[in-house]
C-alpha cells in the first residue's frame, strides 16, 4: 500500500512538472502532515518579473475517490498564517477555512497572491488581479487525478471576497473551462464591482453588520446580481465588524468604502459607470471610492460562524 501511495505521489509530481513550456511548477510535500505546496507562475502587468504564486494545499486524512477542492483567497492583510515552505502567508479566515475543510472531506488550497510583490495592506491601488491567479491554480489542480474537476469551490475574505465577485465579469468568466461549483464572498466591499453577467455558479455574501465596509452597497449589488438571473444568497452576522469581531472600532486608514450610495460598475469593454448612470474612468472611480475609514478589532468571536456558513453553503451544493 505504501509503495502504491509513493507511486501515486511521484506520478503527480511528474504530471505537474510536465504540464508544458508555459510554466515552471514546483511541488513540495510536508512529511507527517497532509500538506503539499505548489509554486507556479501567473503574470500581472503591475508586477513584471514577479510572476511566482504559491499555495498551500491541505488534504483530509481519509481520502477515497476524487476530492472536492476549495480554493481560498486572502484579504489585504496576511497576518496569521505562515506557509510551511517558501515564505508564503495568508490570513485567519483562510487558515480556518483550511482547518474546517479537511474535516468536511475537502482538499483546501490556500493562496498567497501577494507573494514577493512587496505589497502592504494600504496599497489598495497596487493590488494585483488575483482572479487570474485563481483561474491558473484551478486549471493546474483540475488536471490532477486526485481532484474532481467538476467540484471546485471558491471563497475569499475582504479583498479575496472582491475577487470571488470578479467571476461575474464576462472577461474573467470566459477564461474558466469549468465553472466553480459554488462561491462564498466573505466581507467584500461591493463598491467597485463588475457589472454582473448570468452565470451558473451559486454565490453567498456574508457581511458583518458593523463593518467599515457597509452592508448597503453589497445588498444593492446582490440585487443587481439576482436581477440577471443568478442564484445569490445574503447573510448578515449581527453586531460584528469586518473581522467578525465584537470589539470593532472605526479608525483612520484606507479602504474601498468611499462610494456606498453610488457604487461603480466596470463593464466588459473596460469602461466604468456609476450606479446612477454617470460615466467614469478607473482614476476617477479610485478617487471617489477610496475612503479614509478603516476597521480595527480582531477578537474574531464570530469568525467560526462565518466559516460554518461557508461550508453549509458548499455542502448544500457539493453533489
Amino acid at each position: 500500500m505504501l509503495k502504491s501511495m509513493r507511486l501515486v505521489f511521484l506520478s503527480t509530481i511528474f504530471f505537474f512538472l510536465t504540464l508544458g513550456s508555459e510554466a515552471k511548477i514546483e511541488i513540495k510535500k510536508i512529511k507527517s502532515k497532509n500538506i503539499e505546496l505548489i509554486k507556479f507562475q501567473s503574470p500581472d502587468s503591475r508586477y513584471p518579473g514577479k510572476d511566482d504564486i504559491v499555495a498551500e494545499i491541505h488534504f483530509p486524512k481519509n481520502m477515497s475517490g476524487k476530492l472536492p477542492v476549495v480554493i481560498v483567497q486572502h484579504g489585504s492583510n496576511r497576518d496569521t498564517m505562515k506557509f510551511k515552505k517558501w515564505g508564503g502567508k495568508s490570513d485567519e479566515f483562510s487558515k480556518r477555512i483550511a482547518q474546517r475543510g479537511i474535516q468536511e472531506g475537502y482538499a483546501v488550497a490556500v493562496t498567497d497572491s501577494f507573494y514577493k510583490k512587496g505589497i502592504s495592506p494600504g496599497d489598495k491601488k497596487k493590488f494585483p488581479n488575483a482572479a487570474m491567479f485563481l483561474i491558473k491554480l484551478k486549471k493546474i489542480l483540475s488536471e490532477d487525478p486526485r481532484f474532481d474537476e467538476n467540484r471546485f469551490f471558491l471563497t475569499g475574505f475582504s479583498f479575496g471576497g472582491g475577487n470571488v465577485n470578479k467571476f461575474y465579469d464576462e472577461r474573467t468568466q470566459r477564461k474558466l473551462k469549468i465553472p466553480w461549483k459554488a462561491m462564498v464572498a466573505a466581507e467584500p466591499a461591493c463598491q467597485t464591482v463588475s457589472y454582473p453577467m448570468k452565470i451558473t455558479t451559486p454565490n453567498l455574501f456574508i457581511k458583518g453588520e458593523e463593518s467599515h465596509y457597509p452592508v448597503k452597497p453589497c445588498k444593492y449589488y446582490a440585487k443587481i446580481i439576482k436581477e440577471q438571473g443568478n442564484n445569490i444568497e445574503f447573510l448578515i452576522i449581527p453586531k460584528v465588524n469586518h473581522f467578525f469581531s465584537f470589539n470593532g472600532t472605526i479608525v483612520k486608514g484606507i479602504a474601498v468604502n468611499g462610494c456606498p450610495d453610488n457604487i461603480a460598475f466596470r463593464y466588459p469593454d473596460g469602461s466604468w459607470k456609476f450606479a446612477d448612470g454617470t460615466p467614469s474612468t478607473r482614476r476617477k472611480v479610485n478617487k471617489r471610492c477610496l475612503g479614509d475609514k478603516a476597521g480595527s478589532g480582531k477578537t474574531r468571536e464570530k469568525l467560526d460562524l462565518a466559516v460554518d456558513y461557508t461550508y453549509n453553503f458548499f455542502n448544500k451544493h457539493k453533489n
